[in-house]
């Protein structure tokens, strides 16, 4: 089964946003309100985040949604 570029995109997003703001997965587990896991499995690529987990993750990292997307969006253009 093949990688979906997209998930593994939006994990990268994820993970270099975290880090930025300096949190570890559980700090931003626990400001999203989702498991740990959950987060790790996002940022390999190996789970895909709903609207409504993208919003909670923006809003734990105090980005808008829109901003993780259009990284996303550059990181596919590369």
């Amino acid at each position: 089964m093949r990688a979906d570029p997209v998930a593994a995109a939006f994990g990268r997003v994820l993970r270099e946003q975290r880090e930025a703001c300096g949190f570890s997965q559980e700090l931003m587990a626990e400001k999203a309100d989702v498991d740990r896991t959950f987060i790790s499995q996002i940022e390999r690529g190996i789970r895909r985040a709903t609207l409504t987990t993208l919003c909670k993750l923006a809003d734990a990292l105090e980005v808008a949604p829109s901003t993780l997307v259009a990284r996303v969006e550059r990181q596919l253009l590369k």
